[in-house]
C-alpha cells in the first residue's frame, strides 16, 4: 500500500461525512479517490473518474497544475459538467516530494438556488409587511389590528390574491367574510373586473339557479323577453363571492362542481355552453366539514373549494384588536357627520369587556349608534346600548379564597386567581383579559402552575 493510498484509508471516513465533493489524483494525474459528495454534484459514478487521467476526466479541474507547480490554490471558481464550483486545490506531500493532488470543491449552484429562494423569500415577506401596513394606514373597510390571529388571516389573504385558485372564507357571522374577499380580488390579477357577491341563504332555491347560471326568454313564467344573464356572465374576468355557500341546497352544489370543473354554464331553459373565466370565491358561518360528514354538502364540491383556506376568528377570541376598529369605526363616522367623536375611558372599558356575539358588524351597530347619541364628542358609558352596558363587569369580582390551615403564598394566590377566572369565563381571551395581563402572559402561568 502506498503512502498515497494509507492516507486516503485513513481519512475516508472523514471525507465520506462531508457535504463538499472530494477528488484526489496520484503523482501521475490518475484519479484514485473521489467521495460521495462528487458524484452528487457532477452526477457521475464513481468508476467514471477512478483509474482516469484527470486530463480525460475533469480537464478544466486546475488540478495538473498543482501538481507540476507545487502551489496551492485557493478559493478558485471552475466548472464541473453542468456545476459551478469553488475549489481547493492543496498539493500532498510526501517530506517535499509531490505524491498527489486533493480538490475539495463546492456546488455553488446549489448555494445561489438557496439564495435565490432566500431572496425571494424575503421580497414576499417585505410585500406582506407593506401591504399589512398600507391595510392599517388606509382607513378602509379592512382592519388588521394587532393580534397573530389576524396578521395570520392578512398573510394568506395576501397570498391567495397572488394566484388565481378556489377560495374558501370560513367564520362566524359578522367577522368580516365578504370584507376580507374584496380585499383578495383587490389585490389580484383580476381587480380591474367585476366582484360580485351572491348571498346563497336569502335567495330562494327555486331562483338561485337562474340569477347565477342566467336564463333564455320562455324559460318560466315570468322571465323577461331577451333572456337574462346570470351572475357567473356577469362576474366575466372577475371574482364571484358565493357567500353562506353551506346554505346551497345539494342539487344546485353539483352544478356549481361542474361550472369549477368544466369553466362552463348552460343557462336555465337553454342548451348553449357558454365559457366563463370567474374566479371563486365562498364564504360561510358553518362549519362544512361536518356538513359533508352529514350529507349535506358535497364532499367533491368542499375539496374544489378549499384549495385555499382562511378561517376568522371571532372578535371575542382577539379582543386586542377592538381599539383598532374602534377607532376605524369613529374615523369614517366623523366623515359622515361633519365632526370629531372619541372615545371616553368608562365607554371603552365597557367595549373591551363585551364579548360580540355579532362580532364586527355588531361592534359596528354599537358605534354608529353612540355617535348618534353623543352629545359632547366624547362618547361615555351613557351613549352605549343598555345591554351592553348591563353585561360589562360589576364592581365586585364576587371572588372567594379560603385557605384554613395556612396563610397562602404570593405563588398560590396567583395560581388560585388564574383557576378561578378559567372556571368563570371558559374563554382564554376572556380570563386574560379580565385578569388583564396578555394570552400569551396566561398561557405561560398556566404551565408554570400546571393548570390544565
Amino acid at each position: 500500500m502506498t503512502k498515497l493510498e494509507r492516507i486516503i484509508k485513513d481519512k475516508e471516513f472523514i471525507f465520506e461525512s462531508l457535504h463538499d465533493g472530494i477528488s484526489i489524483i496520484d503523482h501521475r494525474g490518475i484519479v484514485v479517490y473521489v467521495n460521495n459528495s462528487n458524484t452528487r454534484i457532477t452526477r457521475k459514478d464513481k468508476s467514471y473518474f477512478i483509474g482516469k487521467h484527470v486530463q480525460d476526466v475533469v480537464p478544466d479541474s486546475g488540478m495538473l497544475g498543482v501538481l507540476e507547480t507545487g502551489k496551492k490554490l485557493v478559493d478558485i471558481t471552475t466548472h464541473v459538467y453542468d456545476a459551478t464550483v469553488i475549489s481547493n486545490i492543496v498539493p500532498i506531500l510526501d517530506g517535499e516530494r509531490i505524491i498527489g493532488v486533493i480538490s475539495i470543491f463546492r456546488d455553488i449552484t446549489e448555494i445561489k438556488k438557496l439564495n435565490d429562494k432566500l431572496e425571494y423569500a424575503n421580497t414576499t415577506i417585505k410585500q406582506l409587511y407593506e401591504k399589512l401596513h398600507e391595510v392599517n394606514e388606509n382607513k378602509s373597510d379592512l382592519v388588521v389590528g394587532k393580534s397573530q390571529a389576524m396578521k395570520e388571516v392578512m398573510k394568506y389573504a395576501l397570498k391567495a390574491g397572488m394566484v388565481d385558485s378556489n377560495l374558501l372564507i370560513e367564520g362566524e357571522s359578522g367577522t368580516g367574510k365578504e370584507v376580507l374577499a374584496r380585499f383578495v380580488h383587490k389585490n389580484s390579477p383580476r381587480k380591474g373586473k367585476p366582484f360580485l357577491v351572491v348571498n346563497c341563504a336569502s335567495i330562494p332555491f327555486n331562483l338561485l339557479e337562474s340569477e347565477l347560471f342566467g336564463y333564455e326568454e320562455g324559460a318560466f313564467t315570468g322571465a323577461r323577453k331577451g333572456g337574462h344573464p346570470g351572475f357567473f356572465e356577469m362576474a366575466a374576468g372577475g371574482t364571484l363571492l358565493l357567500d353562506e355557500i353551506g346554505d346551497m341546497d345539494i342539487a344546485l352544489q353539483s352544478k356549481i362542481l361542474r361550472v369549477i370543473q368544466n369553466k362552463e354554464i348552460i343557462k336555465v331553459g337553454g342548451n348553449k355552453i357558454i365559457p366563463v373565466d370567474v374566479r371563486i370565491i365562498a364564504a360561510t358561518h358553518k362549519d362544512l366539514r361536518s356538513l359533508v360528514a352529514s350529507g349535506k354538502f358535497r364532499e367533491d364540491l368542499y375539496y374544489r373549494l378549499e384549495v385555499i383556506k382562511i378561517y376568522i376568528p371571532p372578535l371575542r377570541e382577539r379582543k386586542e384588536d377592538i381599539i383598532y376598529y374602534i377607532d376605524n369605526m369613529l374615523g369614517k363616522m366623523g366623515k359622515k357627520i361633519g365632526r370629531d367623536v372619541r372615545m371616553g375611558e368608562d365607554a371603552l372599558k365597557i367595549l373591551n369587556s363585551y364579548d360580540y356575539p355579532g362580532n364586527i358588524r355588531e361592534l359596528e351597530n354599537i358605534i354608529e349608534r353612540a355617535v348618534v347619541m353623543d352629545e359632547d364628542g366624547i362618547i361615555s358609558k351613557k351613549d352605549l346600548p343598555l345591554y351592553v352596558t348591563e353585561q360589562a363587569p360589576k364592581g365586585s369580582s364576587q371572588l372567594s379564597l379560603q385557605y384554613q390551615d395556612h396563610f397562602p403564598t404570593m405563588e398560590e394566590v396567583e395560581a388560585d386567581v388564574i383557576r378561578k377566572a378559567l372556571d368563570k369565563y371558559k374563554s382564554k381571551s376572556k380570563a386574560a383579559d379580565v385578569l388583564n395581563i396578555s394570552r400569551a402572559a396566561l398561557y405561560r402561568k398556566m404551565k408554570n402552575f400546571d393548570i390544565k
